[in-house]
């Protein structure tokens, strides 16, 4: 669905590039003349202006086969003429592609792979490749087979994310790494090895890496929508060139981009140059040696400054891009309570100038961080203020001597790096204090965290999660965690935080002159009975109640009412997608709702103080949209999204748009597939599952779509396909914990829901599944599922047989793991398992699913 947006608004919330420039841009793409009229004949430009135009951290290179000649690498002639002789035929009669699968028939996948390696036998990157690592690339697109780029990397001490297959999808990528995307695959790794990459060398081979192929030229898509991009190495003569070229040029002129493309070419050839750069293209002569000494020359000479801090965060690269400085943001950030009205959380600097108001909680939680525990985790739904003590308290900690970080939930999480930050504390005797807002979303790698300060032995760094109840208690959690944690339940305000709730009403200027005509006139006794009554004493609501009279949902949706139609849509879009659990941003929107790049700005202009742009990746450009606050979402969502069909509609779209090259995008795929994501919404299974094969075969390394779908496929009685999924998923990824634990689910199932079953085969079945269950309950006796697991396996078969030792065993393996641990949801399970064996329960509820998440 195509959205048309009017331009008759002012354009100054324009982002990236002026409506004007625009315009002429597109102005000029459609003359039917050449430039040349203009411009002269001469239709190429010099290296040296080539890059003086392009800055390398806003640049996408593209290379083809000439720019790993320099460094030996054979070309396709020459791969040509060494396995032509091998089956008896003449280099030059088939091309690459039809030789290769002649080869492939004739003789065998391996032999072709073995022989095409021996042609890169012992490449080195040498001359100008070497320096390719020297600066930060957006991305690095790559047609060639070796792994010289990564070497070139790999000898600076670099990071690298390197994708040559759509099985790459879904690995964590650094905050600093490089993308390198290898269109035709990578020389290390084929199927005929085992591998899941595939080297692209036969006709055949082209066609099966269509999938992964188009993810990439999506990432090339997105990425050409904010930088520019600089082809090297391919001939102007090239079919391949042609074809890359047109892919770029249309992408370019239908999302209305800025962005510039670049061709570098060894071979001179200018009547080729003339024609590309009549198509938009802009042309130069030379090779990857001349780009590279031409970009070191004009390349400023950058003096090192040495630091000196007591700041550990200063040695750490990577987490001083991801992370929040407290004390920073508290002094050098403006406040802005317009924002924090708006729904959002208050930043450090609203904190610090007096735009919160305490929680009765706050000094508990403070003094515990400081004395005898070093993690607290503050539960509660949307709106609740979770955030916002979180803050208190963390700023309260730095007016005591602590340092004090953020982490940006949009980010990957790096345990490893926060482990160094914990150890040089240890060794500085500094106390810090890390806040974990949205804890939910990354909690396996805090879990690793947690450990390993466990091992260290590190108790300086003290750490707030926080987290919706919903999304938090389904997960696994460590044992360490509840070792020294303080668990806090957000729900309502009580009487003493309405009282200071309704002084800062009053004491603050800025607040007080937006409280509601309604409002005003009443005594303060008053205006706190009014308050409870009217907002049940909800935080969020309370604040909204306070600076309007009408119910919370008639004002949300009359504010809606109020934009414009075409606004509208992008609106309800993001809120839905919000109230699915999805952390949504610029270019996921764009490409659901086909947006231009020259409407991005009117956009925004548009739903201004309703949508938020942030910044997640400098790099590759990608910006967050939210809305307000969740509570927010959830009522557009509710109101604009009500039908069945509506939302499954909008889901399979969403994920037939995703580009599982960017990290935000697979951890959308994850998101959906929460107990309470978007997937919940659909209350037809065979739909879920409809979406799920959909996520699969975007994001096949993705184990969260398929751990669902086996679980749907359990659940309702498919065990055949249950059974196929399983062993599939063995055979791609593995087995992991959770697969290990419904291989057992799928007998305990089979066994109890399958009719005709003579008592003893029950039983046979219910025994393998028993030692199953046992044997991974050993391994990991304070793990939740495998403590549910053992527990319902005991519990059906002292069903079958009435042997009580099996119930006796599972309570006592549940309450040694509640004594080691302390945590809660133990408590609640062994009390539910006591329920359902209890001869007057028979008919009690189930225990409750557990999210397997590890």
């Amino acid at each position: 669905m195509a959205i048309g947006f009017h331009r008759a608004k002012k354009h100054s919330g324009l982002k990236s590039v002026s409506y004007q420039a625009l315009e002429a841009w597109n102005v000029y793409f459609a003359m039917p003349w050449p430039r040349s009229m203009f411009w002269g004949h001469k239709m190429t430009i010099s290296i040296s202006s080539l890059v003086a135009e392009i800055a390398p951290s806003n640049t996408v290179l593209v290379f083809g086969a000439g720019a790993s000649l320099p460094s030996g690498a054979p070309s396709v002639w020459d791969l040509c003429e060494h396995l032509a002789p091998l089956i008896g035929e003449e280099p030059g009669t088939y091309s690459f592609a039809e030789l290769c699968s002649l080869f492939e028939f004739k003789k065998s996948r391996k032999e072709l792979v073995a022989q095409v390696r021996l042609k890169f036998k012992g490449l080195r990157p040498a001359g100008g490749l070497q320096n390719v690592a020297e600066y930060d690339w957006v991305s690095i697109f790559t047609t060639n087979y070796d792994d010289l780029v990564e070497r070139a990397f790999s000898k600076k001490g670099k990071d690298i994310r390197v994708f040559s297959s759509n099985f790459d999808f879904g690995e964590p990528t650094p905050p600093t790494s490089t993308p390198i995307l290898k269109i035709h695959g990578t020389i290390g790794f084929d199927t005929s090895d085992g591998h899941r990459s595939k080297l692209v060398l036969t006709e055949e081979d082209n066609d099966t890496v269509e999938d992964y192929r188009d993810a990439l030229y999506d990432r090339l898509k997105n990425d050409l929508n904010s930088h520019d991009v600089v082809i090297i190495g391919q001939s102007l003569a090239d079919p391949d060139l042609d074809k890359l070229v047109k892919r770029a040029l249309k992408i370019r002129q239908k999302s209305y981009s800025s962005a510039r493309v670049f061709l570098l070419v060894y071979t001179q050839d200018d009547n080729r140059a003339m024609l590309l750069e009549r198509k938009g293209l802009q042309v130069a002569f030379g090779g990857i040696d001349d780009f590279f000494f031409e970009l070191a020359k004009q390349s400023d000479q950058l003096v090192p400054v040495f630091e000196t801090s007591d700041d550990p965060l200063i040695q750490s690269t990577i987490l001083r891009s991801i992370t929040v400085d407290i004390e920073h943001q508290a002094n050098q950030m403006p406040p802005d309570f317009a924002k924090m009205f708006g729904g959002a959380a208050p930043s450090y600097a609203d904190i610090r100038a007096g735009f919160t108001f305490p929680r009765t909680n706050k000094d508990k939680i403070s003094e515990k961080l400081q004395q005898d525990i070093q993690f607290s985790v503050i539960l509660g739904a949307s709106g609740v203020g979770k955030t916002s003590l979180a803050r208190q308290v963390a700023f309260g900690l730095i007016g005591k001597g602590f340092l004090g970080w953020e982490h940006n939930p949009d980010r990957e999480f790096i345990a490893n790096e926060w482990r160094s930050v914990a150890k040089v504390l240890e060794e500085s005797e500094r106390d810090a204090v890390l806040v974990l807002d949205d804890a939910h979303l990354y909690l396996h790698e805090i879990n690793n965290l947690i450990n390993l300060l466990h091992d260290d032995g590190s108790k300086r760094l003290r750490l707030i999660l926080t987290s919706a109840k919903n999304h938090w208690k389904p997960r696994i959690k460590t044992a360490n965690l509840y070792k020294s944690a303080e668990l806090l339940e957000l729900s309502s305000l009580n009487p003493t935080e309405i009282s200071s709730l309704l002084s800062l009403v009053e004491g603050v200027p800025e607040i007080a002159k937006l409280v509601d005509q309604s409002f005003r006139g009443f005594t303060l006794p008053e205006r706190r009975r009014r308050l409870i009554e009217r907002c049940n004493k909800d935080f969020f609501v309370c604040m909204k109640n306070i600076f309007a009279n009408d119910s919370f949902d008639t004002i949300i949706l009359r504010e809606f009412s109020s934009i414009s139609p075409e606004y509208q849509t992008v609106y309800k879009i993001i809120c839905a997608l919000e109230s699915f659990g999805v952390r949504v941003h610029r270019q996921l929107v764009v490409r659901l709702l086909q947006i231009t790049a020259q409407d991005i700005g009117l956009v925004l202009e548009n739903l201004e103080g309703l949508v938020d742009e942030y910044q997640i990746n400098h790099r590759e450009s990608i910006f967050g949209w939210s809305g307000r606050h969740p509570v927010i979402s959830e009522i557009i969502s509710k109101h604009k999204f009500s039908g069945q069909e509506e939302i499954f509609g909008l889901l399979k779209q969403v994920i037939s748009k995703i580009s599982p090259t960017y990290d935000i995008e697979i951890r959308t795929l994850r998101q959906l597939c929460s107990f309470d994501g978007g997937l919940s919404r659909i209350s037809d299974v065979s739909s879920q599952n409809e979406l799920l094969r959909m996520m699969i075969s975007v994001a096949p390394r993705e184990r969260v779509p398929r751990h669902r779908l086996i679980t749907n496929l359990i659940r309702n009685g498919h065990f055949p396909d249950a059974e196929a999924e399983i062993r599939i998923f063995e055979n791609d990824l593995g087995a992991d914990g959770p697969v290990r634990r419904y291989r057992v689910r799928l007998l305990i199932e089979r066994a109890i829901g399958t009719l005709g079953l003579m008592l003893d085969d029950k039983a046979t079945m219910l025994n393998d599944a028993f030692a199953s269950a046992l044997s991974i309950l050993k391994g990991d006796p304070f793990n939740r599922q495998s403590l549910q697991l053992h527990a319902d396996v005991s519990l059906e078969l002292y069903r079958v047989s009435g042997d009580i030792s099996f119930i006796d065993d599972a309570l006592e393996a549940m309450k040694a793991a509640e004594k080691e641990i302390g945590d809660p949801d133990l408590t609640r399970m062994i009390h539910r398992f006591e329920r359902r064996v209890s001869p007057v329960n028979d008919n009690a509820l189930e225990m409750e699913a557990v999210e397997d998440t590890d």
